[in-house]
């Protein structure tokens, strides 16, 4: 269970709404605000902000490349969230990507 999931999602929002947003904006603050997770847990309690952001504030990834939102499922987003951490072997930070738009 994530801690201070409603406080993540308006904060993140905030980003999202003003601005497009990279990935380390959400999870820096779910890691802030949930300091004793784990690596993979920190990994699941992203994911569970990043589908609240989807399913219930119609957030899209964007490309980065045409700066339009791509037609991508919520799985599929979970997916590239979850490849970008293993990838990175570590928390994403600014400008290792993913962006999200509404």
């Amino acid at each position: 269970m994530i801690n201070n999931l409603k406080e993540i999602i308006s904060h993140s929002m905030a980003f999202i709404e003003d601005d497009f947003t990279e990935l380390w904006v959400i999870a820096t603050k779910v890691q802030e605000r949930n300091p004793t997770l784990n690596f993979e847990e920190l990994i699941q309690a992203t994911n569970d902000v990043v589908r609240e952001l989807v399913v219930k504030n119609n957030v899209q990834v964007l490309d980065e490349n045409t700066q339009l939102p791509l037609n991508l499922s919520v799985n599929e987003i979970l997916e590239l969230v979850e490849k970008k951490f293993h990838q990175l072997k570590r928390i994403p930070n600014i400008g290792d990507g993913i962006w999200f738009t509404i």
